[in-house]
């Protein structure tokens, strides 16, 4: 065994250390072919696609449920997807090389009745008009949801469900004073994960069947687990199958078309070859690097037709599509442009895919976010740098196609190739908030922690914006928005909510009862425990409703551990589990924290009644004091060890709140520090705080001091957030500055702003990523947003088309701190 296992790591040393491509540095498609204008008019067909709301699905899945009433869960979610699989439209666009929709149209996005129906019909009239991700949404589809959808699935809902069990105390603290939300599995899927592409590309779905049969043959009826295994081996199959069906339906509609008439020689070639490629994969594995890009999107887009989930991850691409990139250069199958062109075909596909949230979930996830997240980079899983080729072309990539998703990333490390920095570099220039960068010196001894093996946390992924998952892992990645500055704000108001007027919190001091600053202290993380407590219950109660309404069998199948123990994800069945809340306002409870200290008990300015008392009253004639806390109190960001290590301290006292529960399907709760965007909806749910802030406004940004309140530069902002403990975030933090182009306007400020990377790498600091426009620019944008259709920015763990974006969103990142240049560091 040993010796067999020797030879596979001999075998995967050889396969990341064999230089087997030459190492391109610029573009190898040329920017006045055919193909790069055949790939700027499906770019153009994508951004103009008006979002529109989809029925289709809506209806197939209720035709489904009614037909299968009294069946078990595993074979009515699989008959189900099925039934849509096989009788949903296709669509193959004209042009595009890489085929597989989610919708009836571009950019149109499907209804998850089972899910939940009572928000829709609340909403539905909206929908076209609302201020924030809005969706055409027609007289036809109003009327088939109000007549055929609504009536059928009112009640039966996984939200319903969910509903019926969740207790008072979490609806204060989670509907009345926002302290967390868990809104987005309270009615919609779990995602958040990695599929394992790698062992698809090897063995197609076929012989994934093949490996679920062997197992399912070989259950001990005597065992009493054996049903709930036998149920869910055959649910699988189905859905395997399911897929295998859709694939070939592609495969008909492309030798369909190219049969019609209607085409030029060089397009009938083109589908033929598609309807080739769909009817082999992904039903068998993959031997061509277009044949694997194919492969791939098959799953990738029927898992989010499955369920609403979003966070669907590629993973590291450049890592094990290599050997398929490299056969067919050696074989002359492909050239590097034609290689490219697929690539780039596939690349645009990722932001076809988009999802209806209710209005005040968009105020979270504004800009139709889906977190598919792309890595390239980082290190083997045998810790060499693992940086080829093909890193290159998924750079290529990104600045062709220039758009909202994949969310790109890069990760880095301290022996990073300076050739490919320099490159990540020119990429971070263009402006669209990404690559973001994602350090491997933080993150993999923070997956160790966790309990990952050195070989697969080195081989790990960034999920959805920025959270971390590994094979065989299954991170419940967004185990909801937990509001650390609102805790603080509790701590020093009895648990009272100025905002809702109600006591949501528990009893930790009235104002006159904190004497002294420990006393303050005490009573933040009295606050903090209870409302982990809540948000862990939560969870629960949504992990238990999810197994028990939505076992996600096309996921699990692509999940190590799930196969081998004939059990869903959501049951344990992947060989690591945990589940990861996400933590929001970091900087603002680190400066309410020290505000208290320095005001109050360091220097007497003022009393604890006289700032709770401008809290209570949002600073109504008090300008002179709130102009004094915001600018006179020095603030988290600025390289000032006695205020930094409030950050530390806040953030520390979260995760030892967290330690000792463990999730529904196995696993500890571990923390992060990822907002998505509910800096915004939670800073309207948070009352004026002692840093000088107004009540419902935006909170800080991930771990970034602030806005505005990092005036020492860029690099004293750094060496502040890398003073938290990594070491307990396994999951992910999100860093966010912002420069103006200038800063990158020359070759010397280019190499200086790569070694202020390097810094940051070395401090050890997690994660950073960088927004590259003016706040002219994106003013303009505000005002005339039929120019700049194509804008794309950073809004927090990942980038949205600047114009979909509601003005408070926008409002948010115009305001972020701007750098005019990196100058000596």
């Amino acid at each position: 065994m040993a010796r067999a296992e020797d030879l596979r790591r001999a075998e995967r040393v050889l396969q990341y250390k064999t230089n087997r491509v030459a190492i391109d540095r610029g573009n190898v498609l040329d920017h006045d072919s055919e193909a790069y204008a055949r790939l700027q008019r499906l770019r153009e067909n994508i951004i103009n696609a008006t979002p529109q709301f989809c029925i289709e699905r809506a209806l197939l899945v209720t035709e489904s449920y009614r037909q299968t009433e009294g069946m078990d869960i595993e074979h009515r979610r699989a008959l189900a997807f099925d039934h849509i699989l096989s009788n949903m439209t296709i669509r193959i666009f004209p042009e595009e090389l890489i085929v597989g929709n989610q919708a009836e149209e571009q950019r149109s996005a499907p209804m998850f009745p089972e899910m939940a129906v009572q928000w829709i019909w609340d909403e539905l009239d909206s929908f076209t008009d609302r201020p924030q991700d809005p969706f055409y949404t027609s007289e036809r589809v109003k009327e088939i949801f109000k007549n055929e959808i609504y009536p059928y699935w009112k009640g039966k809902t996984l939200s319903d469900r969910f509903y019926g069990y969740v207790t008072e105390e979490i609806c204060k603290q989670r509907f009345d004073a926002g302290v967390f939300t868990v809104g987005l599995h309270e009615e919609g899927g779990l995602g958040h994960m990695v599929l394992d592409y790698e062992i698809l590309l090897k063995k197609g779905f076929r012989g994934i069947i093949d490996d679920i049969k062997e197992r399912l043959a070989a259950l001990d009826p005597t065992k009493p687990d054996t049903l709930d295994k036998r149920r869910w081996y055959e649910a699988t199959i189905i859905c395997c199958e399911a897929e295998i069906k859709y694939a070939h339906r592609l495969a008909d509609e492309a030798e369909r078309q190219a049969n019609a008439g209607l085409i030029d020689a060089k397009r009938k070639r083109e589908l033929l070859k598609i309807a080739e490629i769909c009817r082999k994969v992904p039903e068998y594995p993959a031997e061509t690097f277009y044949e694997g890009l194919q492969s791939m999107w098959i799953p990738q887009i029927t898992t989010q037709i499955y369920d609403n989930e979003v966070s669907v991850t590629v993973g590291r691409l450049d890592q094990f599509m290599y050997d398929l990139y490299c056969s067919d250069l050696e074989k002359g199958i492909a050239t590097k442009a034609e290689e490219q062109e697929y690539l780039e075909c596939f690349w645009m596909k990722l932001t076809e895919a988009i999802k209806i949230y209710r209005l005040d979930d968009c105020k979270v996830h504004a800009g139709f976010p889906m977190g598919q997240n792309l890595v390239i980079g980082g290190l083997t899983p045998d810790g060499d740098d693992a940086t080829n080729d093909l890193s290159y072309r998924c750079i290529e990539a990104h600045k062709d196609m220039h758009l909202m998703q994949p969310n790109f990333s890069v990760r880095v490390h301290k022996n990073i190739p300076q050739d490919f920095l320099m490159a990540v570099v020119d990429a971070i220039k263009i402006g669209n908030g990404m690559p973001q960068l994602d350090n491997d010196e933080a993150f993999i001894p923070a997956l160790m922690n966790a309990g990952i093996p050195a070989d697969l946390a080195r081989d790990y992924a960034p999920v959805g914006c920025v959270e971390l998952n590994a094979k065989k892992t299954w991170a419940r990645a967004n185990g909801g928005y937990f509001n650390l500055a609102k805790c603080a704000e509790l701590a020093l108001t009895d648990g009272f909510d100025n905002l809702s007027g109600k006591q949501v919190g528990p009893h930790t001091g009235r104002p006159e009862e904190l004497k002294t600053f420990d006393d303050v202290l005490h009573a933040y993380e009295e606050q903090i425990n209870y409302s982990t407590y809540l948000l862990v219950a939560d969870n629960q109660i949504i992990d238990q409703i999810h197994a028990e309404l939505n076992p996600v069998m096309p996921v699990s199948c692509l999940i190590g551990g799930c196969i081998e123990s004939g059990k869903d994800v959501t049951r344990g069945g992947a060989v690591y589990n945990w589940t990861a809340p996400l933590g929001v306002g970091v900087a603002n409870a680190a400066d309410i924290l020290y505000t208290i200290k320095k005001v109050v008990f360091d220097d007497g300015i003022y009393t604890m009644a006289e700032i709770v008392d401008a809290m209570n009253t949002d600073y109504e004639g008090k300008e002179p004091m709130r102009q004094y806390l915001l600018n006179k109190v020095p603030k988290y960001g600025n390289d000032i060890p006695e205020v930094d290590c409030f950050a530390r301290y806040a953030t520390d006292v979260w995760f030892d709140a967290l330690e000792g529960y463990e999730g529904y399907h196995g696993g500890p709760f571990v923390g992060s520090l990822v907002p998505v965007a509910a800096m915004v909806a939670m800073g309207y749910s948070t009352g004026a705080t002692p840093d000088g802030r107004k009540a419902k406004s935006v909170l800080a940004d991930g771990i970034s001091p602030s806005n505005g309140m990092d005036r020492q530069g860029p690099t004293a902002a750094m060496k502040s957030v890398s003073v938290l403990d990594y070491s307990r975030i396994p999951n992910g933090v999100i860093y966010n500055q912002k420069f103006n182009p200038s800063a990158l306007a020359t070759p010397e400020k280019e190499k200086k702003f790569a070694d202020m990377i390097r810094a940051y790498i070395l401090l050890g600091g997690g994660h950073i990523q960088f927004n590259m426009v003016t706040a002219d620019q994106l003013k303009k944008a505000q005002a005339k947003p039929q120019d700049y259709k194509s804008l794309v920015v950073r809004v927090a763990g990942y980038s949205a088309f600047f114009n979909e974006l509601d003005k408070d969103v926008q409002d948010s990142i115009i305001y972020r701190t701007e750098y005019q240049e990196v100058s000596g560091q």
